[in-house]
């Protein structure tokens, strides 16, 4: 059982974890991340949609995203984080619409689903439509509500990458682990150098500018991961990583290729990464 900072007001099913200072600090932030997805097609209030995912819906507008994370899930599922017993008390970073949480809630373990919206559709309000519960909690990923030393795994679900500072935001996850507990980490794209990763960014806010009327960078994140910021945080922090690649078929491994034949920036990587301590 997961032992909590502070009492919340519980809203909606929802923990409120937020000061009503930090909600204003975040409410363009929102706004704006929830208009893009919108714009792309997310959020229903079709149960069998959520209680499919990570299964893609066949001619869903973001079907080819839901294929790679079904994969991604493959590797969480099979080589990291296995069916209980034991179970494990796990913390959902940018749970979403807390997908990854019902998953993990089915094989056993104890889940908590953090994230910044609450969207009914799209954020943790969907999670109403799964048959497996689990606590949810509208708050920040550098302000966890979890007491020290409480939970066996946190881990950022496509989500570290909208940190504004990893040494802060991964010494949080540290702060709320057990001895012995473990930080993983998905779908955060991983670059050999920061060039890579700054491009990308420029192209990405350019793109949003251009098809949803924003650069949607409100809060400016990081966005991206490299071999060197690994291997600073792993120093800095005491980490060990440990990586696991994951097959996305050949279409995506062919990506490296194409990029060189078209003389463009070399594309990003995803590998779940798992940190322990020293």
């Amino acid at each position: 059982m997961i032992q909590l900072r502070a009492t919340y007001p519980v809203v909606d099913g929802i923990h409120r974890c937020l000061s009503p200072d930090r909600v204003v600090f975040f409410d363009q932030f929102v706004r704006e991340y929830t208009a893009v997805r919108m714009a792309e097609g997310r959020g229903t209030d079709d149960p069998e949609y959520f209680r499919r995912l990570p299964e893609p819906t066949p001619g869903g507008p973001i079907e080819w995203q839901w294929a790679i994370r079904r994969n991604t899930w493959r590797t969480v599922r099979t080589r990291v984080l296995r069916a209980a017993p034991p179970a494990l008390t796990i913390v959902d970073v940018g749970a979403g619409t807390g997908w990854l949480s019902n998953r993990l809630s089915e094989r056993g373990h104890d889940l908590h689903a953090v994230d910044l919206t609450d969207d009914p559709s799209d954020g943790l309000g969907a999670a109403r439509h799964f048959l497996h519960s689990f606590e949810r909690y509208q708050a920040e990923m550098d302000d966890l509500p979890f007491a020290d030393a409480t939970a066996d795994v946190v881990v950022f679900n496509a989500a570290l990458h909208y940190s504004t500072d990893y040494h802060r935001t991964l010494g949080e996850a540290l702060r709320v682990l057990r001895p012995g507990g473990r930080v993983v980490v998905l779908e955060t794209p991983l670059y050999r150098t920061r060039a890579a990763g700054d491009a990308m960014v420029a192209e990405r806010h350019a793109q949003f500018e251009r098809q949803y009327g924003t650069r949607s960078e409100s809060v400016p994140s990081i966005e991206f991961l490299t071999d060197d910021m690994l291997t600073d945080l792993a120093d800095a922090l005491g980490l060990r990583w440990r990586r696991h690649r994951t097959w996305y078929g050949w279409q995506w491994a062919m990506r490296p290729w194409k990029a060189r034949w078209r003389r463009r920036r070399p594309p990003s990587r995803f590998v779940v990464l798992v940190a322990t301590r020293r």
